[in-house]
């Protein structure tokens, strides 16, 4: 399982956990904060304080925006860099582990791969098979630098997306302890999360992404 599906299945699990909670502490700070981190802003409204949970919720939606972005992103990258390797190196890229992927930007051909794997690892060398699936010649070494820098780009957009999954869960997390520290009469809380901002700024390999709050 990818680092970027383990955090996608903890933010699920830790949704549903909390929505199964929900129930049994509707009313009061408990229940704001139950509902704020199944949906930021929820808790918000339940405490008549609007104001905070609209940018809660906002924020959250341009998080979500930002890592499908990512993740579409990363998907065309992928796929530039699998059929550059065929069209360079006649690689057979489907099906193929990551070890593979990376290995066809270090190494100039299969047999040079496994020269050097049995020169470092001895007997005990994992060297690919004599076959056409597993083969490659790249037709020049600019090629496969090139296909190397195509490939570390895609896997930049992919840890991107993986950032962006952590600023939800902060998200949803700031959302709650803002609510349950909220007031039922509509006052603002002193110095509350609700001033925490998104900042992102696309550059030509990567998207910085800054979440600030004032102290």
């Amino acid at each position: 399982m990818s680092v970027a599906r383990v955090w996608t299945t903890t933010l699920l699990c830790m949704v549903i956990l909390a929505t199964a909670a929900a129930p049994a502490a509707a009313e009061g700070g408990a229940g704001r904060f139950w509902r704020s981190l199944v949906i930021p802003g929820w808790g918000q409204h339940a405490s008549k304080n609007p104001g905070p949970g609209m940018r809660f919720i906002i924020t959250e939606a341009a998080l979500w925006a930002s890592y499908a972005g990512l993740r579409g992103v990363y998907g065309i990258r992928r796929e530039t860099y699998l059929t550059y390797a065929g069209t360079h190196a006649g690689a057979q890229t489907t099906g193929k582990s990551n070890v593979f992927l990376d290995d066809l930007g270090f190494y100039a051909n299969q047999q040079q791969h496994n020269l050097f794997a049995v020169v470092d690892d001895g007997p005990r060398a994992e060297v690919y098979a004599d076959t056409p699936e597993f083969s490659w010649e790249w037709d020049a070494d600019s090629s496969r630098e090139r296909y190397r820098e195509l490939r570390n780009s895609a896997q930049t957009m992919e840890r991107n997306a993986l950032y962006v999954t952590g600023l939800i869960v902060v998200n949803h997390l700031v959302a709650a302890v803002h609510a349950a520290r909220g007031s039922t009469d509509g006052q603002p809380l002193d110095a509350a999360p609700a001033s925490v901002t998104l900042d992102w700024k696309w550059q030509p390999e990567r998207l910085d992404l800054v979440l600030t709050h004032p102290f």
